[in-house]
């Protein structure tokens, strides 16, 4: 179905002569809540599990006012090249993305990450959106989330689902490596963040600033089997579509071509290069680094709000470190570095991954070495 009568979709579904409105998550004090999700189907509104006979019928507002809700998410993982499937999309002509790229505005199971948390705020980031444009975002924890798919369903049912995975032990050593960089993990070994996951799960030896503790937990989020059912029980196959990093980046003009035609849009009119982004960087000087990352006790307490008042006034730390602290990383490869640890990385994601591949039928042998 095309993207602009997807969008017909987000305000109402046509009854007879009225429209039955899918209904927006009530808030409680301008927080969106998790308490009630209303979805109003056939004439009938469901909350929860529970059936009521309440109906609300309106006619089809104007975009001004109408519930801009995407036609489509990209939902992650992190690391997984969902910024560089971003940066293409959004050359689309019939293609608007919101800025922030990751608003996270579904996942409410982690709150950390939300960059806003409620409707009028979520609706505000597509107003600049051209009539008949395809809506997206691209927040990369929506995969992890538990709640995400369900309230992103109640939103649009008729949403598509881009989602790309990679091997979780290269996965988790690059996002360790993105942690690193913008200043929310203050281990200088891998392994040794490996190893907290169980006693920064319980709230112990967080880093300074950790404004979502979970995302410090790398296997839960390479964990791939749960999640991706999650997405497929809730919107069903025909709407999802799974790509892997490794065919990203072998054949991208035939994952553009999967892409644009899972959206049902036309294809560029030119041949569009798939962009690098977030790529590995090195600190020019690192024990700077540490000193920002893991800065001495009396100085812990004000690193979370120095970064928070830097973020609200458009000052990004992480970005300036990466102009001006970092350099492009020597490339290295993944299979050489700790071997041994590597083996651990592989044998912790082994069952899971044996999970996936009969899940989504298809061979991930590549990922076991």
């Amino acid at each position: 179905m095309p993207c602009d009568l997807l969008r017909s979709l987000k305000t109402g579904r046509r009854i007879g002569q009225s429209w039955a409105k899918t209904v927006p998550p009530v808030t409680d004090a301008g927080r969106v809540t998790n308490a009630t999700c209303l979805t109003a189907q056939n004439g009938m509104i469901f909350e929860g599990r529970h059936l009521s006979t309440m109906t609300e019928t309106a006619a089809p507002p104007s975009r001004s006012v109408s519930k801009a809700w995407p036609d489509f998410f990209i939902v992650g993982a992190p690391k997984c090249a969902t910024s560089s499937l971003h940066a293409l999309l959004i050359q689309h002509p019939d293609i608007f993305m919101c800025s922030p790229k990751e608003p996270h505005f579904f996942s409410t199971d982690l709150p950390g990450l939300a960059e806003v948390d409620d409707i009028a705020g979520y609706e505000a980031l597509f107003a600049a959106a051209p009539d008949g444009a395809c809506l997206g975002e691209a927040s990369a924890f929506y995969l992890m989330s538990e709640d995400a798919p369900a309230r992103i369903h109640a939103a649009n049912p008729e949403a598509r689902i881009i989602l790309s995975l990679r091997n979780p032990a290269d996965a988790t050593r690059s996002w360790y490596h993105q942690l690193r960089d913008g200043f929310r993990e203050d281990q200088t070994a891998f392994q040794a963040s490996w190893d907290l996951q169980e006693a920064r799960a319980k709230g112990e030896r967080l880093p300074p600033y950790c404004p979502e503790p979970r995302q410090l937990q790398y296997r839960e989020i390479y964990s791939y089997a749960d999640q991706v059912a999650r997405y497929l029980d809730v919107f069903g196959p025909e709407q999802v579509l799974i790509l892997r990093f490794e065919e990203i980046k072998q054949d991208s003009d035939a994952v553009i071509t999967r892409i644009l035609d899972f959206l049902r849009l036309e294809p560029f009119s030119e041949s569009i290069a798939l962009p690098k982004t977030n790529t590995r960087r090195q600190a020019r000087f690192p024990w700077l680094i540490q000193l920002i990352s893991a800065p001495p006790p009396v100085l812990r307490p004000l690193v979370g709000p120095a970064k928070r008042v830097l973020n609200a006034v458009g000052i990004k730390p992480s970005v300036v470190m990466m102009k001006h602290l970092s350099r492009p990383a020597e490339a290295a490869p993944q299979t050489q570095a700790d071997p041994d640890f590597r083996k651990t990385l592989l044998t912790a994601f082994a069952a899971d991954i044996d999970r996936l591949e009969e899940l989504i039928e298809a061979d991930l042998s590549e990922w076991r070495t």
